[in-house]
């Protein structure tokens, strides 16, 4: 088992499962603007990166010059359809409960006032020390630097600390700010993305954290 003292948590994909949310949104704004809906499996492939990233990737190469009228509509659906059917994955709220007296975190690329929004409306908020939104860094994950700013919050070391995530980006950030990583392949992108990437531990089911952190 992993002794750490710290873990912090991707959250679309690795805590909660908001895939079909975001899809709605996505494809409101894509008919909105004259363009082809895209089936639902489609956009949860392009789902991590952070909104901006997420347009790029559903858009048109030749309309990016649309992008910020885009994202303008794909957010103001977004924000009033957060909780229709997302919800955390089976057994991550027994997760946090059992690992409630450590140092519990979010690093995620999504704002942080819609994180905070559906972490509190799940009941998750009061597990988390540190929540950091993509909004609330310069750059962004695969980049490692929400994951910094959350060790030097809370005074861990990066080998005492262990970040949980479901893509590539998750597992390229952590290994470039030195933190062990385990690949959540019940998640967004699959096990075969997490092994390419070099996830020093993948679970199939976020219950498996009880076995593997101490």
């Amino acid at each position: 088992m992993l002794k750490k003292d710290l873990i912090i948590f991707d959250l679309d994909g690795t805590l909660i499962d908001s895939s079909e949310d975001i899809a709605w949104a996505v494809n409101k704004m894509l008919k909105d603007m004259g363009f082809e809906e895209m089936p639902y499996p489609a956009i949860k492939e392009r789902i991590g990166w952070g909104v901006s990233m997420l347009l790029e990737k559903v858009l048109p190469a030749e309309k990016h010059n649309l992008l910020d009228e885009a994202k303008g509509v794909f957010m103001g659906y977004y924000r009033n359809h957060l909780l229709v059917k997302t919800k955390p994955y089976n057994g991550v709220m027994d997760v946090l409960e059992h690992f409630k007296n450590k140092k519990l975190a979010v690093a995620t690329n999504k704002p942080a006032g819609l994180t905070t929004k559906i972490l509190d409306d799940l009941n998750m908020s009061v597990y988390f020390r540190k929540v950091v939104g993509g909004d609330g860094v310069q750059n962004k994950k695969p980049s490692p630097e929400a994951l910094e700013v959350i060790l030097k919050e809370l005074n861990v070391l990066p080998h005492n600390a262990v970040f949980i995530g479901d893509s590539k980006i998750d597992i390229e950030a952590g290994k470039k700010g030195g933190i062990m990583t385990i690949g959540a392949a019940y998640g967004f992108r699959g096990r075969q993305e997490l092994e390419e990437a070099g996830a020093d531990v993948i679970i199939e089911d976020i219950g498996e954290l009880i076995k593997e952190i101490l």
